[in-house]
């Protein structure tokens, strides 16, 4: 159902043409009901861009938006950000929870959740993200950069192209300041940006609302995250300068904790990567990388560790310098016998780490059952 791509852009096309393709793309759903549907768990990129493609389709005439996702918002920082902006988001599982689609719009991403169903007979419009794509994406509209640090660069591109935001105006200082808080947190704090991403940032500095991005900026660490520490570090294996940790089991709603663990054990000096991971919500098998190695493409690193699904599809994803996998670990899921598990998948997912790195792993042994209450459920 969907025309072939249109491909965008040319090194000597520039941002003016960008924009413009992307407001035309967009103007098909004049009058009509557009799906921005959000791949994964939301993050602060995805949500900000998500709420300025919204912003500029009303303003294009867009009948109806709808910013979706499957997964749970399960960092804390994420639920702040939805909350002090006042962002509607609709958890769906289906297309069908959103009322009749007629178009779907992808950013952050470059295809549609495997999660959500129903979404195969509708078109997408619009496709804009900044990861690297294993398949040419297909779309109305494509604009792949993976020159940029985060989504939300692209985004404050268009805007400044198609409808200049006003410090004056509260919708563009909400969109101005969710904007800035998704490109500072994918580029962790800047320390990863790009020239261009530098330019957007200096474009929203005059816009956005400091005080709101002061407390969204504020990294709280909850205790469960603390708790999930302290069990990578009991759990740390380390092999020159690669670090891995099995933390055990952790509720959907906590699976970020796994993330922050990574985030907290790659500041380590001996180490310039380290992986991460769990069982989440008994049903599957979640990893972070973390690296400072040039040599360590975590996407590429991830996708040689742990394979494809039927479907051709990687486990894992990344950029730069994080990457993150998902492996379903089946009818294993409903073992009765814990230990035994979470011993299987240890021993699975150590066997996996360690032949990427050209070593081969001990035997497997029965693992203490890493889990406490307060991970299960949120305080």
């Amino acid at each position: 159902m969907n025309e072939p791509v249109r491909r965008l852009p040319l090194p000597h096309q520039d941002r003016v043409d960008r924009a413009r393709g992307f407001a035309e793309a967009l103007t098909q759903a004049k009058g009509k009901h557009l799906l921005i549907a959000l791949r994964g768990h939301p993050d602060p990129d995805g949500i900000a861009s998500a709420l300025a493609q919204a912003h500029i389709a009303q303003r294009l005439g867009v009948g109806k938006t709808t910013i979706g996702y499957c997964h749970e918002l399960s960092h804390r920082e994420n639920r702040a950000l939805v909350k002090l902006l006042n962002v509607e988001l609709k958890k769906m599982k289906t297309v069908s929870d959103v009322d009749k689609v007629d178009f779907i719009g992808l950013v952050d991403a470059h295809d549609v959740d495997p999660e959500l169903s129903g979404a195969d007979n509708i078109e997408t419009l619009t496709i804009v993200d900044h990861h690297r794509a294993h398949a040419p994406p297909r779309a109305r509209f494509v604009d792949m950069r993976n020159d940029v640090g985060a989504t939300a660069t692209i985004f404050v591109e268009y805007l400044s192209e198609l409808f200049p935001m006003s410090p004056d105006q509260d919708d563009d200082r909400r969109v101005a300041t969710a904007l800035m808080h998704g490109l500072a947190t994918d580029t962790d704090d800047f320390t990863l940006a790009r020239a261009t991403d530098f330019r957007a940032a200096a474009q929203l500095a005059d816009v956005c609302d400091r005080d709101l991005l002061q407390d969204l900026s504020r990294r709280l660490i909850a205790p469960s995250a603390m708790d999930v520490i302290a069990r990578a570090l009991a759990a740390l294996v380390v092999r020159r300068n690669f670090a891995m940790a099995g933390v055990g089991f952790v509720a959907e709603s906590e699976r970020d904790t796994i993330a922050q663990a990574a985030d907290f054990l790659i500041r380590r000096e001996d180490i310039d990567t380290v992986v991460v991971y769990g069982i989440v919500n008994d049903r599957f098998i979640e990893g972070s990388l973390r690296t400072h190695s040039p040599s360590v493409d975590p996407a590429v690193w991830l996708e040689q560790a742990f394979g494809h699904d039927e479907r051709g599809r990687a486990y894992g994803g990344g950029r730069r310098d994080k990457g993150g996998f998902k492996i379903p670990i089946g009818f294993l899921g409903r073992a009765t016998d814990r230990a035994q598990l979470w011993s299987l998948v240890e021993h699975a997912a150590r066997q996996a780490l360690l032949k990427q790195l050209g070593e081969e792993p001990s035997p497997p042994v029965i693992a203490p059952v890493l889990t406490k209450p307060s991970v299960e459920k949120e305080s």
